[in-house]
């Protein structure tokens, strides 16, 4: 590799969620623990990989989604966006695709296309649970800051 070459880095990853509250199938949840700022969690990167780890005590069916969507925060001053709603997401950031697997075997999922681009500056992130079943609680959301650099 030749100086210069374009590699992937990755930041420090961050947990958004430790241990979520059960979702009904249909319902918006946020994850609650921690925002999510480019500046202050991402050296101004853009870009992230969000990994859920869910389990359902009655199987999902298979290839059914659970949908990350995005709520920017002082977006004008300190004015937030609106908090998503089942029919209404503010901000779609991508999905995970659950397998049809129950009886609480957790599920470690990325974000469907590994990479979520051009996340606002400052966020909440919540989960609108569209995979047939209620999602157990305890589940997890973390986000890895990543950028395509130069190699030195």
């Amino acid at each position: 590799m030749a100086a210069g070459d374009p590699i992937v880095a990755v930041g420090t990853i961050k947990t958004l969620e430790a241990s979520g509250a059960a979702v009904t199938n249909g319902s918006v949840v946020q994850a609650d623990d921690a925002n999510y700022s480019l500046a202050d969690d991402a050296a101004s990167w853009p870009d992230a990989e969000f990994l859920l780890s869910a389990a359902w005590t009655t199987a999902p069916t298979e290839g059914r989604v659970v949908n990350l969507y995005a709520r920017p925060l002082d977006i004008d001053g300190s004015a937030d966006a609106e908090a998503p709603e089942s029919s209404r997401p503010t901000l779609f950031v991508g999905c995970f695709v659950a397998n049809n697997v129950g009886g609480s075997a957790t599920q470690h999922m990325p974000l469907q296309g590994l990479i979520a681009r051009d996340l606002p500056r400052l966020a909440s992130y919540f989960l609108h649970n569209d995979s047939g079943q209620s999602v157990n609680s305890g589940w997890v959301l973390k986000v890895i800051p990543r950028n395509v650099i130069p190699s030195p």
